[in-house]
């Protein structure tokens, strides 16, 4: 009598193969165009049900312009705010409380002097709204819905709680073709100097985990990029959820 299949002795190639990787944030790759990294002064927070697209918005030249785009699971995000919040205690026992922005000094004239009219140049642009004209704002709102298939992608109409809609923002904003698709990651390595922070965001995939982005800016404005944060998470958080 035959044998039963079941009985008979398996070739061990046909086998399924398993493994576990394992990936070290520490040893990311830097791919060259990536290491010089970029300044940034200001923040849009864009938040869908799966995922937050953070853009970093340098505003010290003429036209502001997203240097980076961000694009972060929402369980991601969450990890970074906490990291985020971890990085400026361990910044504030080393080094002292975070500094703010300054404020602009201004003196008070007396009525019988007479006042210098300022001389303003001649430029034909449009008057950018108050988010744009200050450079230590963060900006959060929601944004493009990810996660279901559009023809083309619209922005709520719903921006941050003052301020213009978000699609008369991004009017404003330079915003370059090849930023469009955005730098995914799902890790953000934080470091910080007496002046500055660094944002690393990794994309941990097999086989080597490497920087997507790297995001410099000043220590006066990461209070602003928390609150920023903290705040759009909290427009979409679902109900119950703590």
């Amino acid at each position: 009598m035959p044998d039963h299949p079941e009985n008979e002795p398996r070739d061990p190639r046909d086998q399924p193969i398993h493994g576990q990787v394992r990936y070290s944030q520490v040893s990311a790759r830097v791919p060259d165009e990536v290491g010089d990294g970029c300044f940034s002064n200001g923040v849009m927070v864009l938040t869908g049900p799966f995922e937050v697209v953070l853009d970093f918005v340098n505003r010290l030249s003429e036209s502001p312009r997203v240097v980076s785009r961000v694009i972060l699971p929402r369980q991601v995000c969450g990890q970074f705010i906490q990291a985020l919040s971890q990085n400026i205690r361990n910044f504030e026992n080393r080094f002292g409380p975070l500094p703010r922005p300054p404020q602009p000094i201004v003196s008070p004239q007396p009525d019988d002097v007479p006042r210098e009219m300022p001389v303003e140049e001649t430029r034909h642009e449009e008057p950018l709204p108050p988010e744009l004209k200050s450079p230590f704002q963060g900006i959060a709102g929601e944004g493009f819905e990810s996660g279901t298939p559009t023809s083309q992608a619209q922005p709520e109409s719903v921006a941050s709680r003052s301020g213009p809609p978000i699609d008369q923002i991004y009017d404003d904003l330079r915003l370059p073709d090849e930023m469009l698709s955005g730098h995914y990651a799902n890790a953000v390595l934080i470091r910080h100097s007496p002046t500055d922070f660094c944002l690393d965001f990794i994309t941990n995939i097999y086989p080597r985990s490497a920087v997507s982005s790297r995001v410099y800016m000043a220590a006066a404005n990461v209070h602003a990029l928390l609150s920023s944060l903290q705040q759009s998470l909290d427009q979409r958080r679902p109900p119950g959820e703590g």
